[in-house]
């Protein structure tokens, strides 16, 4: 049986210890399920695809009227070229003050921090919620069979959940200074533009695909998509490659590539985009010789939990514990939020996320402290508004 840890510095260190590098949990997960089991819930891990994951659910003898989840991930991203970090970055070496390791930020140590804040409320306080864990081991890969998996899951045993938050890292400067309360969409495309080969020396008899890519994309890059809108900034599109795989300086090629992606807001959905796109290509292959093809992936569609009770009751927390005014932002990446937001309310808050998937991840342990008491005083505030 897993001993119960009081210390959220030490169970963050236990936790890195997994080399959970994704979609491996390495045991993680069954430590975790242990660790909770002693608390008092009840617990389901199960496995879609090769990918773990932990349903556990606590509740009052005495019945409950609302359900708050947490969302986490125990995956990591590869360490990279391990002989570049100062020390092994499973170890959860201490150092000056501070916790090194892969997932030391992203984010280990807001399971940890979670956990210890729960531990402690049940024991101290008379609860009268029940608290729900969501953690995969599918994050930072393709996120496929994690969250979206934990959910059907849900679902389909008539689990219900009213709040839920992601311990992803959200803060900018200090614990508590920056919260999720939505994110941007995203959307990759990628182009294959044909044209016809043939001997550099003689580009009347061919049809050249690389400069044709180039005019397009200049089309594209130009594309206004619109201004921001209340808690959005404005939409962006980037080019991320572009390539021919032609290694002969005296050809030109048949076929060229590029892949681009769009950061959109509130005001456009894949959908909207997609059909943006597939008419400026259009009208471009009808005045070219050269064919462009685009094939898309969306990763997520942009989301907003609009500010009140949710994000309201965790502002006041972290002022209350930290003495930090909270900015509510949309910023950044993707994360699971874009799956939970179907089901229910969904706001993101953790650790400072400057160090993230970087060679020597880490971060103070002092404000892993710091989370786990924002946590404890959010659930305990939480508990009382129920």
């Amino acid at each position: 049986m897993t001993k119960l840890i009081d210390d959220p510095i030490f169970l963050t260190k236990k936790l890195i210890g997994f080399r959970s590098i994704t979609p491996d949990d390495g045991g993680s997960l069954e430590f975790i399920a242990s660790f909770v089991e002693q608390l008092g819930f009840q617990t389901r891990l199960f496995s879609t695809k090769g990918v773990k994951n932990l349903f556990a659910r606590w509740s009052p003898k005495s019945g409950f009227k609302r359900t708050l989840a947490f969302n986490g991930h125990v995956d990591v991203v590869p360490p990279g070229k391990e002989s570049l970090w100062n020390s092994d970055p499973f170890s959860g070496d201490i150092k000056d003050a501070r916790i090194f390791g892969r997932g030391s930020v992203d984010m280990k140590s807001a399971i940890a921090a979670f956990l210890v804040a729960l531990k402690e409320i049940i024991v101290e306080e008379d609860v009268n919620c029940s608290f729900v864990l969501l953690i995969t081991s599918d994050e930072e890969g393709n996120a496929e069979y994690g969250t979206k998996e934990l959910l059907k899951w849900l679902v389909k045993n008539d689990e219900v959940i009213n709040e839920c938050i992601v311990g992803e890292p959200t803060s900018s400067k200090l614990v508590g200074d920056t919260i999720k309360i939505g994110r941007r969409g995203s959307l990759s495309g990628f182009i294959l533009c044909k044209g016809k080969q043939g001997h550099i020396a003689y580009p009347e008899k061919a049809v050249n695909p690389v400069e044709d890519l180039i005019d397009f994309l200049s089309k594209l890059k130009s594309l206004k998509l619109d201004d921001g809108s209340k808690f959005f900034e404005p939409s962006s599109l980037n080019i991320s490659t572009i390539d021919t795989n032609n290694k002969a300086l005296n050809v030109i090629p048949e076929n060229s590539y590029a892949n681009f992606n769009v950061r959109f807001n509130d005001q456009h959905s894949c959908s909207s985009l997609t059909k943006k796109i597939d008419s400026l290509a259009s009208k471009h292959n009808e005045e070219s010789n050269a064919t462009l093809e685009i094939k898309y992936k969306c990763s997520g569609e942009s989301f907003l939990t609009e500010p009140g009770q949710l994000s309201d009751l965790l502002t006041t927390s972290i002022k209350e514990t930290a003495g930090v005014d909270c900015k509510l932002s949309t910023g950044g990446g993707t994360s699971d939020a874009r799956f939970i937001r179907d089901y229910c309310p969904v706001v993101e808050f953790g650790l400072v996320g400057d160090t993230m998937h970087q060679i020597n991840e880490n971060t103070k342990v002092d404000d892993i402290v710091m989370l786990k008491q924002i946590y404890k005083n959010f659930l305990k505030n939480y508990n009382k508004k129920v």
